[in-house]
């Protein structure tokens, strides 16, 4: 479902090529059709008409395959120096996503995980107005869809525990990256798995089947506590994609209001509706402390404020008509500063695409204009061990704190054969 949407990104570019298509899938004709662009059905065959016909190796690769071929694939591509845009999750265990990071700086080869979500514009307008809301507090979220028969019958992975199905590892690990992107590492996570519906799948047995989400509470590093609920099987409208409308396969509602919902000491920011709620005490982020002297104009005594936020297309921005931003890839979102979000030629005040923002920042990455990986391999085993917490939770019943990053161990077996 991802790739070819990667395609066309990649397609539409003036300063990219679409080398080739490499799929053995029935899809894999009909894509590389519509793009003009050459059709491989496995690594080995890309490399070997390269080979054959002295050209060079394509400068970088996207991988939009099952969870399980990621790791394989990512070492193969970087042991010939070829860049890597890779989608989450960057493997289905923790050593395996630290022996590709491993490898991969070894060879000098860039890697970007593909958690686009971190461009999307009501993300990059959130973050940049969480100083508004004082010291975090807590924060409420939701994810919560239905998926048909159609979605499990079209790819079986997704329903095999084994090669990572499921949708904590495919939906889920976007919130808590994000989770960890607005409010910084998690500590601590408590989960309950949901009622399992689904008993058509091939005839399986219940207990086999994978999972259809979790009702969580989480404990962030600074202290913010926080829940989330997460299902695909339920009839409900708050999830990212509906209140987004980033995904073309699920309906944009334009009405949705709080799929997460942000604490703090001086106000409440909704998400995707980008409402702050406030008492008009402004807060002094330089010395954590309120401006003037307000401290009793907080109250439950006095109404709250809604102010609307704007995402930076709905702002105006002179900047933006210069010949120089449509023409080329300028610095994209970070999460240290608050640049200005890219639009190509956006005159019609239309949100730009997080995949166009995440692609962007990837050719800056591969021509030296960005050194900052916006999505590290450090990010994605980050939201990754939140995962592992969450399902060891499940298991024991118990809280579970969330590993280190710097205590995961590489596999030393797999990485010799690439050495």
């Amino acid at each position: 479902m991802i790739g070819p949407r990667h395609a066309e990104h990649i397609f539409k570019r003036q300063d990219c090529d679409l080398f080739a298509i490499i799929d053995h899938s029935a899809k894999g004709p009909s894509v590389a059709q519509q793009f003009g662009t050459r059709l491989f059905t496995n690594l080995g065959q890309l490399f070997e008409y390269c080979d054959s016909n002295c050209i060079d190796y394509p400068t970088a690769a996207v991988i939009a395959t099952p969870n399980h071929t990621h790791v394989p694939l990512g070492l193969e591509l970087a042991s010939r120096g070829i860049h890597l845009l890779m989608e989450k999750p960057l493997a289905p265990s923790p050593a395996d996503c630290k022996t590709l990071m491993t490898y991969c700086e070894s060879k000098n080869v860039k890697l970007l995980v593909g958690h686009h979500r971190r461009f999307n514009p009501y993300i990059i307008a959130t973050k940049e107005n969480l100083h508004k809301l004082g010291h975090l507090v807590a924060v409420q979220g939701t994810w919560t869809l239905c998926k048909p028969p159609s979605y499990f019958m079209e790819k079986p992975w997704r329903s095999s525990l084994e090669l990572g199905g499921g949708t904590l590892l495919i939906n889920l690990i976007h919130d808590l990256d994000l989770l960890q992107y607005l409010l910084g590492p998690i500590e601590k996570v408590y989960a309950e798995l949901l009622t399992k519906q689904r008993t058509d799948l091939e005839g399986k047995d219940v207990d086999l089947l994978v999972d259809e989400g979790a009702a969580l509470t989480l404990k962030f590093e600074n202290g913010c506590c926080g829940t989330f609920i997460c299902s695909d099987n339920v009839t409900s409208p708050f999830s990212f994609e509906a209140g987004t409308g980033e995904n073309p396969t699920v309906p944009f509602n334009d009405s949705i209001a709080g799929f997460y919902r942000i604490f703090g000491s001086h106000g409440t920011l909704s998400v995707p509706d980008l409402k702050l709620y406030h008492q008009g005490t402004p807060f002094d982020s330089s010395n954590n402390s309120m401006m003037g002297n307000a401290q009793d104009s907080r109250s439950w005594l006095k109404p709250i404020i809604c102010d609307q936020l704007k995402m930076s297309h709905e702002q105006e921005d002179t900047s933006c008509q210069t010949e120089n931003l449509m023409l080329s890839p300028s610095p994209s979102p970070n999460i240290k500063d608050s640049s200005p979000i890219h639009r190509l030629a956006n005159q019609n005040n239309e949100k730009p695409k997080p995949f166009d923002l995440q692609l962007d920042h990837f050719i800056n990455l591969l021509n030296g204009t960005e050194t900052e990986v916006k999505c590290s391999g450090d990010d994605a085993l980050r939201a990754l061990l939140c995962i592992d917490a969450v399902l060891n939770s499940i298991k024991t019943g118990l809280p579970q704190y969330v590993e280190k990053v710097d205590s995961i161990d590489i596999d030393v077996e797999l990485l010799s054969r690439y050495s």
